[in-house]
C-alpha cells in the first residue's frame, strides 16, 4: 500500500478515491418496502397453497370444484374442435409437471420479490426446493392417493429455475429502469 509523508516524518495512507463505485450485493434501487412485504405474505400464502395441493388426497376434485364447469367446457370446447391431440404433444410436458413447475416459479418469483439480492435469491432458490422436496416426500408419507414420483421433484426444480431466471430479469429490468428515471429526474440540462 502507498503511503505518503505528511511532513511531521510520519506517514499516512492516501485518501480512498470515492470516485469507483464499489460492487453491491444486490439489484440498485430496491422496490419500496410496502410492495416487499406484500410479496413475502403473497409468497407465504403461494409456498402454504403448494403445500396443501401437493399433499392433498381431494387436490384433483377440488380443482374441478374450483374452476367449475370451466374445465368441462373448455375441455369440450378443445375436443369439439378436433384439436384435443395437442394434450399429446410430445413437447408438452407429461402428467402434471406443467402444475409443478408453474406453482413453484411463482413461489420463487414472489420470495426473490422480497428478498431483492442476488444472494438472497440464491438462498431462497434452495430452500424453497428444499420445502418442494419436503412436500413431495409427505406425500408418500401422509396422503393415501399420492406417491413420491422423481418426476415431480425435476418438475419443482424445473420451476424453481423458471422463477431464478424470470425473477433475475426483473431485478435487472427495474434497476435499469429505477437508474434511467434517476438519472433523468436529476439531468441539469434537461
Amino acid at each position: 500500500m502507498e503511503r505518503l509523508a505528511t511532513g511531521n516524518g510520519s506517514f499516512a495512507s492516501p485518501a480512498p478515491d470515492r470516485s469507483v463505485k464499489r460492487a453491491t450485493a444486490g439489484p440498485q434501487r430496491r422496490p419500496p418496502i410496502a410492495l416487499r412485504v406484500l410479496a413475502g405474505l403473497l409468497a407465504a400464502g403461494a409456498v402454504v397453497f403448494n403445500a396443501a395441493l401437493m399433499l392433498s388426497d381431494r387436490a384433483p376434485r377440488a380443482t374441478r370444484r374450483i374452476l367449475g364447469g370451466f374445465q368441462r367446457r373448455l375441455s369440450e370446447r378443445i375436443d369439439a374442435d378436433g384439436r384435443a391431440h395437442l394434450a399429446a404433444d410430445e413437447y408438452l410436458p407429461e402428467g402434471d409437471a406443467i402444475i409443478h413447475i408453474s406453482v413453484w416459479a411463482v413461489a420463487v418469483i414472489l420470495v426473490g420479490m422480497m428478498v431483492w439480492s442476488w444472494r438472497g435469491l440464491a438462498i431462497a432458490a434452495l430452500g424453497v426446493f428444499a420445502v418442494s422436496i419436503a412436500i413431495e416426500l409427505g406425500q408418500g408419507r401422509f396422503s393415501e392417493t399420492r406417491s413420491v414420483e422423481n418426476s415431480d421433484i425435476l418438475a419443482n426444480a424445473a420451476g424453481i429455475a423458471v422463477g431464478v431466471t424470470l425473477t433475475a430479469c426483473a431485478y435487472l429490468a427495474w434497476s435499469a429502469v429505477s437508474a434511467a428515471l434517476t438519472k433523468f429526474t436529476h439531468d441539469p440540462l434537461r
